[in-house]
């Protein structure tokens, strides 16, 4: 009897915090104003320290993707089976991402097509995105999910931005992804721009158009070129990946093998697309056992191998 006593105590203090929690909830998102989307997990973080640093926070529901759109196939990504599809070859390419997504699970696909269509029409939608290929997918996909809603969505291009405005503090080369900028430019960005610009309808319609266009192709890669998602073969990066093994390689004077780190990042700058390390990874990893580069180290993290041209 005294079990059951203290079992009956013990479900009416879980039922109580349940419950606690629940109209905890209720309460903020009655406060809420602003649903912003975005499409990395590391992005939101930096989202909802800028919201909090100028007073936002308290208004707005950050919700954000855990999927790097430029790389995987996305063929019918809002079905179940589309993205069964996506996660296999997740599975066999990208391993990292797939077990990301495993341990995320709130931010998987599924889950957050449900959470897009359920946003109220009270609540100000804005998507934050930059100009390359995986923002700009995941921009026009969520487009696409919200395509019966009636009210406008804004859109905050951080690119864009900068380019039209003087907040770009260095006069280099605008940068196209989220996390290159300063953080005092990006805090000012969110106070400035942290509402969006309504997307005219045309273009919403456009871009709609276009994700399905991009959901009908059967490529793994994409690049962000002259204003428009491009699907690639997934062999597009091979020869960059050899021109900057090749040139690092002769920065060495001696021909040594070089970090495959330094190789990434590299690629990266200057290539200006935002590709997973992984993918690029998985393509170097291609060609080792093709013989065309060699390897010395522990595969694995690629600060603890090194790679070169083959001399066959």
């Amino acid at each position: 009897m005294k079990i059951k006593g203290l079992l009956s105590k013990l479900y009416k203090l879980i039922e109580h915090h349940a419950e606690s929690v629940h109209h905890e909830r209720l309460q903020e998102e009655k406060l809420q104003t602003h649903v912003h989307i975005i499409f990395s997990l590391s992005n939101a973080g930096s989202l909802k320290v800028a919201l909090s640093q100028v007073g936002k926070r308290e208004k707005s529901r950050v919700l954000a993707f855990n999927e790097c759109f430029s790389i995987g196939p996305i063929r019918d990504l809002s079905t179940a089976e589309g993205q069964q599809r996506r996660q296999i070859w997740l599975m066999e390419h990208d391993k990292e991402a797939y077990f990301s997504n495993t341990i995320n699970l709130e931010h998987q696909i599924e889950r957050m097509i449900e959470t897009l269509k359920t946003i109220p029409e009270s609540k100000n939608v804005v998507i934050w995105c930059a100009d390359n290929a995986h923002d700009q997918t995941g921009l026009r996909f969520a487009l696409y999910l919200l395509r019966e809603r009636e009210r406008p969505v804004h859109v905050v291009n951080v690119t864009q931005i900068l380019k039209e405005s003087s907040l770009q503090q260095n006069k280099g080369e605008t940068p196209v992804f989220q996390s290159w900028i300063e953080r005092g430019t990006y805090i000012e960005i969110v106070n400035r721009y942290g509402d969006g610009i309504p997307l005219d309808s045309d273009l919403r319609k456009r871009y709609e158009s276009e994700w399905q266009e991009l959901e009908g192709q059967d490529h793994v890669l994409r690049f962000w070129e002259e204003g428009r998602v491009i699907g690639c073969e997934e062999d597009r990066m091979d020869a960059l990946i050899l021109q900057t093994v090749a040139e690092l390689q002769e920065q060495h004077h001696s021909g040594d093998l070089v970090k495959a780190g330094d190789v990434l990042s590299s690629i990266l700058e200057m290539s200006r697309q935002f590709v997973s390390y992984s993918y690029i990874m998985y393509r170097i990893w291609f060609l080792v056992s093709e013989g065309v580069l060699m390897f010395k180290g522990l595969p694995g993290f690629p600060h603890q191998f090194s790679i070169g041209l083959s001399k066959a």
